[in-house]
């Protein structure tokens, strides 16, 4: 028995070292990929390729592809291959290659490469979903952000930021530390639950509001069997999709769901329509009956996380800024006044847009902190580099280094410098149009662009017409910052002062 026992573990030895063994030339053989292609590139380690840690996570980071897009372009690169795992990813570094393949060749490059899954309702939202499916979906939704569409949101928005500022008052009078972000995270929650749901969140005075819980959870780690869920999905996303693992977890998937449910069931009962985000993709789902429920959740989901963690960041990057540029936040403050004076001191959607200096602000600040650090996207038919012998196969998912691009000192000199002069009409007219990307660009740009900047300018006049802004002694500043593919964030909580302005 002892010798039958010896020797299936010897069996089992031995088969475990061929597994492994013929893994590491798996490896090998696919790190010679950009070699074989004549592609310039950073030589990867085993097992993770260039990724420069290993949490559970098979992507690179927005600071991380902000340092691959240096080396290529310090090497004279416009272009070059990375591998994340065994996964070969390609870096464009040149605004005119950016531009072939978000615009002028978009029809090779249709799809970012998103993971979702026919299983899971909230995965298949206009953000992820494939070729096919976009561009009738994309067509459908389009009508939902145009400025007529703002300007009927524009109220609800401009009440959710009065809330905002009785909230402030409190802790302007308190002298006391604020931290910014969580403020600024409860306006964006009610500014959603309002216009995408048309629902009175009140998060300021109910800090367990249930949107505001959902909000926050999204953007955390769910334990190990997520984190091993989020890593199968990033480097074996094939595998992934036929064992149907669903990203999201059941507690989000129900929220969304039971909320869109009894809120179409409470409209239709009592014959209500509202001018929110709900309403319009409740017609859509009414007049097309291929836009099913799952759809109308879908679009729902993405509105709210897109919406969630992206206008506060903005905002609160940008308060950060003008507090350690005193000069800059009394100019901008100026401008809103003088603008206001000339509309009865009332925010109007009209007054929004002749605040240049506002604009001005808003973007040099999404130079700095882009809400998407890295813009993807997936090759969907063979492509040649123009003025190049390289071929682009398909299924080769593509980065564009937006944290790399926007602090480029060819594009930016001086790039750590808050300046929002940069983005004075002569400064940006004398720039490559494809080194400022915040919402991408293209047929396949942030469709909700106009209202993520709408939301974060009424913010803005508000906290700057009551307020001004100072570090707090107690902050640690400058911030260090912290990001995944997509979203950056300090690693420490801003702490402001707030001084009311009579």
């Amino acid at each position: 028995m002892a010798l039958i026992t010896s020797s299936i573990c010897g069996d089992l030895a031995a088969l475990l070292i061929t597994v492994v063994f013929l893994i590491i030339l798996y490896f090998k053989y696919a790190f010679t990929y950009w070699k074989r292609k004549k592609v310039p590139y950073i030589e990867p380690k085993f097992p993770l390729g260039n990724l420069k840690s290993y949490r559970i996570r098979s992507y690179v980071t927005g600071p991380d592809s902000a340092e691959y897009y240096n080396e290529l372009k310090s090497r004279g690169h416009k272009f070059g291959g990375i591998f994340t795992l065994f996964r070969p990813v390609l870096i464009l570094t040149d605004p005119e290659y950016i531009k072939d393949i978000l615009s002028k060749d978009f029809q090779h490059f249709v799809d970012r490469g998103a993971y979702h899954v026919d299983e899971d309702a909230l995965t298949n939202h206009l953000f992820n979903i494939g070729e096919e499916k976009w561009k009738g979906l994309r067509s459908k939704l389009s009508p939902t952000f145009t400025s007529g569409k703002m300007k009927m949101m524009f109220n609800t928005v401009l009440e959710c930021s009065n809330y905002m500022v009785d909230f402030m008052d409190e802790k302007a009078r308190s002298k006391q530390d604020i931290d910014i972000l969580e403020v600024l995270a409860s306006f964006t929650v009610d500014v959603i639950g309002a216009c995408a749901f048309g629902l009175n969140c009140n998060s300021f005075k109910n800090k367990d509001a249930e949107f505001r819980t959902v909000g926050l959870s999204l953007f955390n780690y769910h334990g190990l069997l997520h984190a091993i869920k989020r890593f199968l999905i990033a480097a074996v996303p094939d595998m992934a999709r036929a064992l149907k693992i669903k990203p999201t977890i059941p507690k989000i998937d129900n929220f969304f769901f039971d909320v869109v449910k009894n809120t179409l069931k409470y409209r239709n009962e009592n014959n209500i329509s509202r001018p929110d985000f709900l309403q319009l993709v409740i017609n859509i789902h009414k007049e097309d009956p291929t836009f099913t429920l799952n759809d109308l959740v879908a679009q729902v989901f993405v509105f709210f996380i897109a919406g969630f963690d992206t206008s506060s960041a903005a905002m609160n990057f940008t308060l950060y800024e003008l507090s350690r540029n005193p000069e800059i936040q009394n100019k901008v403050r100026e401008e809103i006044n003088a603008v206001l004076e000339k509309h009865n001191y009332n925010i109007t959607y009209e007054s929004l847009h002749e605040m240049k200096y506002l604009g001005q602000v808003l973007e040099e600040t999404l130079r700095l902190y882009p809400s998407v650090v890295t813009l993807t996207r997936k090759c969907t038919k063979d492509y040649q580099l123009r003025d190049s012998d390289v071929t682009i196969e398909k299924g080769t998912t593509l980065y564009i280094p937006l944290y790399g691009l926007h602090r480029d000192p060819e594009h930016y000199p001086d790039p750590e410098k808050y300046d929002p002069d940069r983005f004075s009409p002569e400064n940006k007219s004398s720039r490559h149009q494809y080194v400022y990307l915040p919402f991408g660009d293209g047929p396949r740009n942030c469709i909700g662009l106009r209202f993520g900047v709408m939301q974060s300018k009424i913010g803005l006049i508000k906290m700057l017409t009551n307020y001004k802004f100072s570090i707090s002694p107690n902050a640690q500043v400058p911030l260090s910052m912290v990001g995944d593919v997509f979203l950056i964030r300090s690693r420490e909580k801003l702490l402001l002062r707030a001084e009311k302005i009579s």
